[in-house]
């Protein structure tokens, strides 16, 4: 038994020595017998190995490598790692990195690359280079090319300021070199009304250089009679003198004594009284220098130009439900002014109330007070022995009335923003309220809240009102496309206020002024705005043309 187990065991031997060292090198049969021969003398622990090692693969800089040796008895092979050698670098770039480069007036560094770890690799400090000169982008003229000698460029180093590649260029036949001393001919002589011409010629190669100007000199030529330079009038002498007969200039100047009938009497005519509406007025034309008039005109009497008083006369009374009217008489003729409203006035309560309902507590009670004059209701809470004041809690629930639009109207009413649209300019009052089927129960004010007559224009910023009796107010707001400064017309003026809001000049338009300077409706105003209403004020344009169905004048 103890015969065959030998031999098991040497079977296995020369397997494993087979499956090591097969394709290693050719002593796999000769280990395998010593092994085989010598077995006994091996065991854990006994092998007897070489003191040299046979490397396998190397260590890296990131990578561990492999070694192993033989035991000289039975052949046993040893393996053994190599550790991470931080120095021995596998793959190092073949190329120097500067980093900095080194220049004309400062050292730099340079070293290669590890691929593997990324290591700077035979680092060094390297001196200033005096040729690493910058900023090659284009040359200098150091000497210029002239009739006579090359030129020489060079470009400059922006760190050190020394010139380097230079290099000449060709003469330049044109570039004469001349002086304060050169040869100067004169070829036209100066006068008091003419520059004169010189030659002058250079000082290397005697060429013509260029033709210079002489100034116009001082020396004039008079004339033998005077010339009146300014007519006396009738506030102020005249002058005369006598003048160079080639130029400008004057000599011996006289005063004229001043002529009091000499007038210069203005084209216009100036209003020196006004026509009133039971007088007639005067006008002339008044001398431009002092107080003269002539050609005096009587002024008709104006029937429309009534001198009213400060006084108001109410012509009927406001109430709570309903606007006043008053108006003024003129001192002149004692004929009226148009109606001018008065503000409803504060609704009147009576002491008595009626209880609606009271509070569980008893303490307080929903009440309501009826106005004397026109019934309007007034809900409040009333508070019971504490001496405050009665709140109010709600009102009469109440719709706003709004306006409603004739079949044939092209305005645009909108209700949610409470503003009128696509309005055309210079519409009459009258004209524009019939664009509605209630308009009876609205009424109109300009921008300032005055009240508006028929025949009056209708512009942006306009306001159509009304007031029920329980306070409710229904406010329409107008926009008439072009017309921004509330004229109901479309001109130069509008342009202009655009403009000057655009370029920051006056606040920034907002609202309904700004949608009626909006012309190209961009929702952005620009210069372009204003040039289109200017185009539009001189009917070289037209808003349907750019704005939609209507929009401004035709």
């Amino acid at each position: 038994m103890k015969k065959l187990s030998y031999i098991l065991s040497f079977a296995v031997v020369i397997m494993a020595g087979i499956i090591l060292f097969a394709g290693m090198n050719g002593d796999t049969a000769a280990v395998s017998e010593a092994a085989l021969a010598d077995y006994g003398s091996c065991g854990e622990g006994n092998h007897v190995y070489t003191d040299e090692y046979t490397v396998i693969s190397e260590a890296t800089c990131t990578s561990t490598g492999m070694k192993y040796r033989k035991c000289t008895v039975c052949g046993e092979i040893e393996y053994v790692t190599i550790p991470i050698d931080s120095d021995n670098h596998a793959s190092v770039s073949s190329s120097w990195i500067y980093d900095p480069k080194p220049t004309c007036v400062e050292g730099g560094a340079r070293y290669k690359i590890c691929y593997d770890c990324n290591s700077q690799i035979d680092y060094e400090e390297l001196p200033a280079d005096p040729d690493a000169h910058t900023s090659k982008s284009s040359a200098v003229t150091v000497r210029e090319a002239t009739c006579v000698t090359q030129g020489y460029n060079a470009y400059v180093c922006s760190l050190c300021g020394e010139y380097f590649d230079g290099y000449t260029t060709d003469i330049d036949p044109d570039n004469h070199i001349t002086s304060e001393w050169s040869v100067r001919v004169t070829i036209k002589e100066a006068t008091c009304y003419e520059e004169g011409e010189a030659e002058v010629y250079c000082d290397a190669c005697g060429l013509l250089a260029y033709t210079e100007t002489i100034e116009r000199t001082d020396d004039h030529t008079w004339s033998d009679e005077r010339t009146v330079d300014a007519e006396p009038t009738c506030s102020s002498a005249g002058s005369s003198s006598i003048h160079c007969i080639y130029c400008d200039a004057v000599t011996d100047v006289e005063e004229i004594p001043i002529e009091p009938d000499n007038h210069t009497f203005s084209e216009e005519y100036t209003v020196d009284t006004a026509a009133t509406c039971v007088s007639e007025g005067q006008m002339s034309r008044h001398c431009i220098y002092c107080d003269a008039v002539t050609d005096v005109t009587v002024i008709p009497i104006d029937e429309t130009a009534h001198q009213y008083g400060d006084e108001w006369i109410i012509t009927r009374e406001p109430t709570c439900s309903e606007f006043g009217l008053q108006h003024k008489v003129c001192t002149l003729c004692g004929e009226s002014s148009a109606d001018v409203m008065i503000d409803k006035t504060e609704h009147t309560y009576s002491d008595d109330y009626v209880i609606l309902e009271t509070s569980a507590d008893e303490l307080s009670a929903k009440v309501m007070y009826v106005c004397t004059v026109c019934g309007y209701e007034n809900i409040v809470i009333k508070t019971y022995g504490t001496g405050e004041d009665d709140i109010i809690i709600d009102d009469v629930t109440a719709e706003p009335k709004y306006l409603t639009l004739s079949d044939s109207s092209i305005y645009v009413l909108d209700n949610d923003n409470m503003t009128i649209s696509n309005i055309k300019s210079d519409v009459t009052a009258s004209d524009f309220m019939s664009n509605f089927t209630n308009s009876s129960s609205f009424v109109l004010y300009d921008e300032n809240w005055n009240f508006i007559e028929d025949t009056d224009t209708v512009g942006t910023g306009f306001h159509v009102y009304y007031e029920d009796v329980y306070d409710v107010v229904t406010d329409y707001t107008v926009m008439v496309i072009g017309d921004v400064n509330s004229d109901g017309s479309i001109s130069s003026a509008d342009a202009r206020v655009v403009l000057r809001a655009v370029a920051g000049l006056d606040d920034a338009l907002e609202g309904v002024y700004f949608s009626a300077a909006d012309a190209d409706g961009s929702g952005t105003l620009t210069a372009s705005d204003a040039r289109t209403i200017l185009r539009v004020s001189a009917r070289l344009e037209f808003f349907e043309d750019t704005y939609g169905d209507w929009g401004g004048r035709r």
